[in-house]
């Protein structure tokens, strides 16, 4: 077959996948309420907590996560409002996005694509770059935990929606032993990124999470989060490096030298993460338990 026809080919794959995108689930009021809120200086604690009242499961799912080892709090956290006031507006914003995700595109195999592996690695990504934020107090740490979440969305929703083209992609890296991106493009001519980038607009996510979900193989091209976009950058290839669940691939993905100058990152600060990762990882457990039923 030609090079003109599979580009052809290529392009009407690219209009299924749109086509298919359409059905996909908005998020729910309650987090596009909470996602205004976070950004709003006048909201207090007890406007966050009237807009989740009207979710009781997800707020079951907030104050189980809040109350867990990961966040570390020695008392205990009863009811919404004390949790803003303890932990603050970002931390309840990234657990109620995550729950949601979470919720939309639940542990199952439809093929060979494992997502409770990517789950695990989505996790390890998220706690590797909220470490990383932490350790170089240059962005909300909370922020870089949801970035981590967020950052291969494209591939779950490829297997939710397109997901015999997405067994192709699967076979190539197979085959070929490359890294996801580099099979997507050749099978199908996009990307997981572009993808995610479609989804975070049909979400209206933030600018910041379209950033990293877009750029987070070339942090140095982000149009605005790019210290965000670099943390998640290097928490994928640590998290990669320690083998904790699978993107979908084996291969580990080069460090973008941007990402070390952007962040003015030392080699001590990323063997600290390294070292205590799996530890920490560990006490994100529930929110494994999370992807794996709503």
């Amino acid at each position: 077959m030609g090079k003109e026809w599979r580009n052809i080919l290529k392009q009407v794959d690219i209009r299924r996948v749109v086509e298919r995108i359409q059905n996909l689930p908005t998020l729910p009021i309650v987090v596009s309420q909470i996602l205004r809120l976070v950004g709003d200086d006048e909201s207090s604690a007890h406007d966050v907590q009237e807009i989740l009242r009207r979710d009781q499961s997800l707020t079951f799912k907030i104050l189980k996560i809040v109350n867990s080892s990961f966040y570390g709090y020695a008392g205990k956290i009863r009811d919404l409002q004390h949790a803003v006031v303890i932990l603050g507006f970002d931390t309840i914003k990234s657990v109620a996005l995550s729950a949601t995700i979470f919720s939309t595109f639940p542990n199952g195999k439809r093929g060979r694509f494992d997502r409770e592996a990517f789950w695990r690695h989505s996790i390890a990504v998220a706690v590797a770059s909220r470490k990383l934020a932490q350790e170089l107090k240059i962005t909300s740490f909370e922020e870089a935990f949801v970035g981590g979440i967020l950052h291969d969305i494209g591939k779950v929703v490829l297997d939710e929606y397109a997901s015999e083209l997405f067994e192709e992609v699967l076979t190539y890296v197979e085959e070929k032993k490359v890294l996801m991106y580099e099979a997507e493009r050749a099978v199908c001519g996009f990307s997981h990124a572009q993808i995610g980038r479609w989804i975070a607009a049909k979400w209206a996510l933030p600018q910041e999470y379209v950033d990293v979900i877009f750029y987070h193989h070339q942090p140095g091209n982000a149009q605005k989060a790019t210290q965000l976009t670099a943390i998640v950058h290097l928490g994928d290839i640590i998290a990669r490096s320690l083998k904790i669940g699978s993107g979908g691939d084996d291969c580990i993905p080069p460090i973008d030298p941007s990402s070390l100058k952007i962040l003015s990152l030392s080699e001590e600060t990323i063997k600290k993460v390294i070292i205590e990762l799996p530890a920490e990882f560990e006490k994100a457990d529930l929110f494994a338990q999370m992807s794996s039923s709503d």
